[in-house]
C-alpha cells in the first residue's frame, strides 16, 4: 500500500494569549499545536493545552495526534492521548492513525499504541491483530450475504492482505466492489478510490446528507462526511446482490457502536463497469441517529 507523504505545516502568524487573566485561544492555537506534535516538543504541547487548545481540531487535514503518529514522536502521542485526543479520528484523505504510522515505517509505536488501548479496534492487516480482525469480519460478512452467486472471494481477502493487488481492469463487477468494501473496513480509502473509483464518477447521497457530486473528489467528500458522523468500524452488511452480467450491486448495511451512534437505513447501490474495474455510479442512503442524553 502506498506511503503517504508527510505534511509541511506552515506555523501560524498568531499566538495565544492570556486577558486579564483569561486564557484565550486564538484561530491558529490547532495549528500551534499540530507543528509541537510533528516536532515532539511535549512542553509546548502541554503549554497550549493549558492556554485552551483543542487537542481534536484538524489542521491542515490532521488533528495534532495524527500529526505526530505521521511523524513518529510517540512522547507527543502519549501526552495528546493523556489528554482525551481522539485514537478514532482520521486525516483528511480518510486514513485511521494505524495506516498513517505503518505508512510511515513506526511498527513500533502502532504496537505501543496497541498495548496501551486494547479495546481500540485495530484494521489494518500489516498488523498481527488487524489481519486477525479483518479475517474475523470478512467470515461475518460472508455469513450475512445470503445469495452465493454474490458472497466476497477469499482471493480478495488473501491479496489485501499480502500486498500483491491485481490489475485494475477487467476484474469482475463481484471483485470491484469486494474490494471496495474491505479496503473501506481496513481503513486504506485513498487506494479504494484510486483502484476502484472511475474519475467520471457519479454520486448522489441522501438521508443524513443530501448532495450530488462528481468524480474522485466527489467520493472524497463522500467519505469524509460518512466518517464525520459514524467515527468507528462498527458496520454490519446485513446483505448484498451482485449482478454481474448486469454490472450492479446493492447492499443493505446497518452500524451501531459503543458511543450509541445508530444507521439502521444504510443502502448503497453501485453500477461498475467490469472492463475498466471502476465503479461508475454510486447512490448512497443512510440516516445517523445519536442518542440523546437523557
Amino acid at each position: 500500500m502506498p506511503a503517504l507523504v508527510s505534511r509541511q505545516i506552515s506555523t501560524p502568524e498568531s499566538n495565544i494569549s492570556v486577558q486579564n487573566g483569561t486564557k484565550v485561544p486564538s484561530t491558529t492555537s490547532c495549528g500551534l499545536l499540530v507543528n509541537a506534535a510533528r516536532k515532539g516538543n511535549v512542553d509546548v504541547i502541554r503549554f497550549l493545552i493549558y492556554l485552551g487548545a483543542d487537542v481534536n481540531e484538524y489542521y491542515d487535514g490532521v488533528t495534532p495526534l495524527l500529526a505526530a503518529a505521521i511523524a513518529g514522536q510517540e512522547a507527543a502521542m502519549t501526552e495528546l492521548l493523556q489528554n482525551d485526543a481522539s485514537p478514532t479520528a482520521r486525516d483528511s484523505e480518510g486514513c485511521t492513525i494505524f495506516k498513517l504510522l505503518l505508512d510511515n515505517g513506526h511498527y513500533n509505536i502502532a504496537e505501543m499504541l496497541i498495548k496501551k488501548y486494547p479495546d481500540l479496534t485495530v484494521t489494518d492487516p500489516r498488523l498481527p491483530k488487524g489481519e486477525k480482525w479483518l479475517r474475523e469480519q470478512f467470515e461475518e460478512i460472508s455469513d450475512n450475504v445470503k445469495d452465493p452467486k454474490s458472497k466476497p472471494s477469499k482471493e480478495i481477502l488473501e491479496y489485501l492482505i499480502s500486498g500483491q493487488l491485481p490489475q485494475e481492469e477487467g476484474r469482475s463487477v463481484s471483485d470491484v466492489y469486494w474490494e471496495h468494501i474491505l479496503l473501506r473496513y481496513i481503513g486504506d480509502v485513498p487506494l479504494d478510490i484510486k483502484r476502484n473509483y472511475s474519475r467520471s464518477l457519479r454520486l448522489s447521497l441522501m438521508g443524513t446528507f443530501d448532495r450530488f457530486f462528481l468524480g474522485h473528489e466527489g467520493i472524497k467528500e463522500s467519505a469524509r462526511l460518512l466518517n464525520s458522523k459514524l467515527p468507528t468500524t462498527a458496520y454490519t452488511i446485513e446483505g448484498t446482490v451482485v449482478d454481474g452480467d448486469g454490472g450492479w450491486v446493492t447492499e443493505r448495511w446497518s452500524y451501531h457502536d459503543a458511543y450509541g451512534i445508530d444507521v439502521r437505513d444504510g443502502i448503497d447501490s453501485f453500477l461498475i463497469d467490469s472492463e475498466k474495474g471502476k465503479i461508475m455510479v454510486k447512490m448512497i442512503n443512510y440516516n445517523v441517529c445519536e442518542k440523546t442524553k437523557g
